[in-house]
């Protein structure tokens, strides 16, 4: 159980072969992305490291030693836009990890970009494995079990939970993913941290995690979140209320 203020392919390189049972992230996307709107926030918050281009990561390194961490039948689940996706395929096509299937995040607002076209309410995760994919977990909705839950989540960041990460998950929709990947106990890493929404989740489920962010502002506002009881207690008291069915996917809104 640690954080890490290191570059993704040092905390790799450190970890055993076929020791990690999930790695779920939201990696730079490299497309030198910055959020512009301030909102509550008193600056423009800074670009995300190695978000330049594409080529910031070595990508088949990286699909390499996701690879050789996770244990057989262990899955990875990987944001992105689509545009990242076609520009790393020749690393998925042709990697070590097969894909199963893609999941949508309906998070409702626009995203910032290119105000000549239609505004993007959605964002994507695939989700690869080492070797044919284990079963999914039951997970509750609408309390009841489901033995194979929607690869689709309903809801944004809210005020209360956004902590000033430019790219920010929703610690529901992380959670819902873990629950159905893993079991108390196993281990989830996210090589690409941010404001620790991954390990929190984890944290949250009784998971062992393992975080590295590059970013030492982001490390120590992950770091800050990971210890924070009253943030713990709000995360613990929503997940106890459980998932719901909302606008044809699962959510953790109320």
């Amino acid at each position: 159980i640690m954080l890490h203020n290191a570059d993704c392919f040092e905390v790799l390189a450190q970890l055993p072969d076929s020791s990690i049972d999930l790695v779920l992230t939201d990696p730079p996307y490299g497309i030198d992305y910055q959020l512009n709107i301030t909102a509550k926030q008193e600056r423009i918050l800074p670009k995300i490291k190695n978000d330049k281009d594409s080529s910031s990561l070595d990508w088949g390194l990286f699909f390499s030693e996701v690879h050789r961490v996770l244990k057989p039948k262990k899955s990875l689940y990987m944001f992105g836009r689509l545009d990242f996706f076609l520009r790393i395929s020749q690393h998925i096509h042709s990697g070590p990890l097969k894909y199963n299937h893609d999941f949508v995040w309906s998070k409702g607002d626009m995203a910032s970009g290119n105000l000549n076209v239609f505004g993007t309410t959605h964002e994507l995760v695939i989700g690869l494995s080492k070797g044919t994919a284990e079963k999914s977990r039951l997970v509750t909705i609408d309390g009841e079990q489901k033995k194979r839950s929607k690869a689709f989540y309903v809801g944004k960041v809210s005020t209360k939970e956004y902590v000033g990460h430019p790219t920010q998950k929703p610690v529901g929709l992380l959670s819902y993913i873990i629950e159905n990947r893993t079991d108390p106990g196993d281990v989830v890493f996210d090589p690409f941290n941010g404001s620790g929404s991954t390990t929190l989740a984890a944290k949250l489920l009784n998971r062992e995690w393992i975080g590295a962010e590059l970013d030492a502002e982001y490390h120590d506002m992950a770091t800050r979140r990971m210890s924070d009881p009253e943030i713990e207690e709000y995360y613990r008291s929503r997940l106890a209320k459980g998932f719901i069915s909302r606008d044809g996917g699962v959510s953790l809104e109320k």
